[in-house]
């Protein structure tokens, strides 16, 4: 592993020998000699700590399509050594690869844990195509570290404070729109009043440098807006506060550069005003949409760029008849089906909470009530996380009170097999009571819940938080068996094992970044005035 130097971030060097067939060694079933398919360029975290600090060995993973099991190799670390991990069949035309590089500390001789580790984007590797260069961002696990540019090798920063924003993954890139500023301690951030500013800037974080950059303002400024990402890169923007404080019915569309020359265009309003609502695409092909909430009436709509909710009906009622926003809805797959389907789960009317839910159906284009309340309660401003693997959504934390006076700690878990939620599962919950949290979905299934509002220690004031709670698995080895439980960085009880995101925030967004989570964004409090400040740091959590 040969280590150079660019300015003060270490590189390291792995070439990752690919093969036509065959599982390991230098040759294939046919004799041919494995040949080069990538080239890992590793690079360490400017202002973090050093990702080789401790490692005694080196471990190459490859997984994904195409592969029954996972491709491993554990090389020794020394600098100036070199690594490849062989024999690995070429990717099909539809087969997404993942490569993984961790860094293991030596325990007699045998890597012992890890201590760091790095993620390669999803790539694909042909035969009779060029060697692939990456760059995989190499960092300590379980720690925070800064999202650095890989040209620049510069810490990146949002150019505008936001609160109400929203973070979309795009293939290209993460695209960052609207929202708005708060000072002041007691704005009522979920509702639209209280912001200082109410912003149509937008910025972007390119994928392949790591890079943030302005693009093309919104045509109208706006919070709590909504937003859908194409597989064309293009983004659609709907509906939110606009700078006036009133819902909007204003839709428009968000073109990465290199498309319309990145200019936004208009698009066909919303059968009435939302903020507050959901969108989810419900078929990329035709651009379909299902909008739900955030009116006055209690409504839902299905939408296209072209006739708008017009062929599809216009506005209809909910099931229950009641308004809501600031709920949740979560696309899942039922067994056997290619069409999705939507779990919309929990919001709040004007006086107070829901704990109803109701699903989807992209076949029969309705929506139906789910026939029990959610388990842990009347809850808004939640989270809701589907797990494919495990065919789970887990619907955490939120607010029982619409004055954001209550936070709850309660995790339900909605089985998609049953398409209910399951019962008895009191002891399954947060340590602490959050809402206006956020959280992602990251690898191995697990699935990180970050800051928000909450008690802690339970029975102080509530209080922006940079605690974290994260759902993880493991295997029981006692009892054989798959235990899934909820680390957290709060624990009164002994060291904690997971790190506090630093600063304590509200309004932030997560999206998931090649195993990592990148927190954008949010509000802090000023210590000096106790009012609000905007945070532009954008930071990756690095799991255990």
């Amino acid at each position: 592993m040969a280590m150079k130097a660019r300015t003060e971030i270490a590189w390291l060097f792995a070439a990752l020998a690919v093969a036509s067939g065959g599982l390991g060694g230098c040759d294939d079933d046919d004799g041919q000699a494995s040949v080069p398919g990538l080239q890992v360029h590793l690079y360490g975290p400017g202002g973090a700590a050093d990702p080789f600090a401790g490692v005694g060995w080196i471990r190459l993973v490859m997984t994904g399509d195409g592969l029954a099991q996972p491709y491993t190799q554990a090389v020794k670390y020394t600098p100036g050594g070199s690594g490849s991990l062989e024999g690995i069949p070429f990717s099909n035309e539809d087969e997404v690869r993942n490569l993984i590089v961790e860094g293991w500390s030596d325990a007699g001789g045998q890597p012992g844990f890890v201590v760091s580790r790095g993620r390669a984007t999803g790539l694909r590797v042909r035969q009779g195509a060029p060697v692939q260069e990456l760059d995989v961002l190499f960092a300590r696990v379980n720690s925070f570290l800064p999202l650095i540019s890989t040209s620049t090798s510069a810490p990146q920063q949002l150019l505008t404070g936001r609160v109400g924003h929203e973070v979309t993954l795009t293939a290209q890139e993460i695209v960052i729109t609207g929202g708005g500023t708060i000072t002041n301690a007691a704005a009522t951030w979920w509702n639209g009043l209280g912001f200082q500013t109410i912003g149509g800037a937008v910025e972007a974080v390119n994928l392949d440098t790591r890079e943030l950059g302005s693009r093309t303002a919104m045509i109208l400024p706006r919070v709590w807006h909504t937003a859908a990402a194409l597989s064309s890169g293009q983004v659609i923007i709907a509906g939110g506060y606009g700078p006036d404080g009133a819902p909007t019915d204003s839709a428009e569309l968000y073109n990465p550069p290199g498309v319309l020359e990145g200019r936004a265009v208009q698009l066909p309003r919303l059968a009435v005003p939302r903020a507050g609502h959901t969108a989810t695409l419900i078929d990329d092909a035709t651009r379909l949409v299902l909008f739900v909430g955030g009116d006055e009436a209690g409504t839902w709509e299905l939408w296209d760029p072209v006739g708008g909710s017009v062929p599809y009906g216009g506005a209809k009622p909910l099931p229950d008849g009641l308004a809501r926003r600031h709920h949740r809805a979560t696309t899942f797959f039922l067994p056997g089906r290619a069409e999705p389907a939507v779990l919309i789960t929990g919001g709040e009317s004007p006086a107070f909470v829901h704990a109803t839910a109701m699903l989807y159906d992209s076949v029969a284009r309705s929506l139906i009530p789910v026939s029990m309340a959610l388990p842990g309660g009347a809850r808004t401003q939640h989270t809701s996380i589907y797990v494919p693997e495990r065919g789970y959504v887990y619907v955490a934390g939120g607010f029982s009170d619409v004055q954001r006076h209550g936070a709850i700690a309660a995790i339900d878990v909605f089985e998609i097999g049953q398409t209910s939620f399951r019962q008895g599962n009191e002891g399954f919950r947060m340590r602490t009571g959050r809402g206006g949290h956020q959280a992602a979905l990251l690898a191995d299934n697990l699935v990180l819940m970050a800051g928000g509002i909450g008690d802690e220690p339970p029975g102080t004031s509530l209080r922006p938080l940079g605690s974290l709670e994260v759902i993880h698995e493991f295997i029981d080895t006692v009892n054989n068996a798959l235990r899934i439980e909820v680390a957290s960085s709060w624990n009164p009880n002994g060291v904690g094992q997971v790190p506090f995101l630093e600063p304590d925030r509200i309004g932030h967004r997560i999206v998931p970044l090649d195993g990592m989570a990148l927190v954008i964004g949010g509000a802090a409090v000023e210590s000096g005035t106790g009012g609000f400040r905007m945070v532009k740091d954008l930071s990756l959590y690095n799991p255990q």
